[in-house]
């Protein structure tokens, strides 16, 4: 008997009691992620032209002295040029031995309820590793009352920070209601020292589209001498 047949037989089906363990966010955090990475590469200039590498689910590993692996939703590196033959299996991950210094910003997403002991353990594990600021975003609430925490190293402890900001890096994160591919919702946003968000790839466009738009209406409006 096929399973459309039995579908068609149940009155009303209900799946509510059906649950999905998933840990990765589905399509919400995909969009949040690459939200934050394309809006990086489309908009910030870290000082003095340093480069960056913006990474989603790449695990950070520590080869040097101990076998320490952890994968952040995001980081962001700076002065940092991933190999050239980066498909090589000793290339595709942020060893510290190869690249010589930690991400500055790792960023985790809370999409499940409980797991305090292993929040523990991954906070200790980028103690250790030496990044300078832990972002963890909890939409839901599920382990906060407040949905941005930004943790920033002080001595050998990640420390929470009272805002959202990262002035190592010149940035900040803040919630704003916006429209990105199509999806009109409060999304995380880089802003940088001023509290101004970076743009997305289409805002920057429109920017310039309406820029252009007012110029040519210029060029085209009578003179007032004529």
């Amino acid at each position: 008997m096929s399973l459309s047949y039995i579908l068609q037989e149940l009155d009303d089906p209900d799946f509510s009691d059906i649950q999905v363990e998933d840990e990765t966010g589905g399509f919400a955090a995909d969009k949040t992620l690459r939200l934050l990475v394309s809006t990086l590469y489309t908009s910030w200039r870290p000082a003095q032209g340093a480069t960056f590498l913006a990474a989603v689910r790449v695990a950070i590993v520590d080869s040097r002295h101990r076998p320490t692996t952890v994968t952040p939703d995001l980081f962001l590196a700076q002065a940092i040029i991933p190999a050239d033959e980066w498909w090589k299996p000793t290339r595709r991950l942020y060893d510290l031995s190869y690249f010589g210094k930690p991400p500055e910003l790792v960023l985790d997403l809370v999409t499940r309820l409980g797991q305090p002991e292993a929040q523990a353990a991954r906070h200790q594990t980028y103690e250790q590793l030496g990044v300078t600021y832990r972002v963890v975003y909890d939409p839901c609430r599920l382990c906060s009352d407040q949905a941005v925490t930004v943790f920033e190293r002080q001595g050998d402890r990640l420390t929470a920070r009272t805002d959202a900001k990262l002035p190592q890096l010149g940035l900040g994160l803040a919630l704003q209601r916006g429209v990105f591919e199509g999806r009109d919702d409060t999304w995380l946003r880089w802003i940088d020292a001023d509290g101004k968000p970076l743009l997305t790839g289409d805002e920057l466009a429109d920017f310039w589209r309406r820029q252009a738009t007012a110029a040519a209406a210029a060029c085209q409006a009578p003179s007032g001498n004529a």
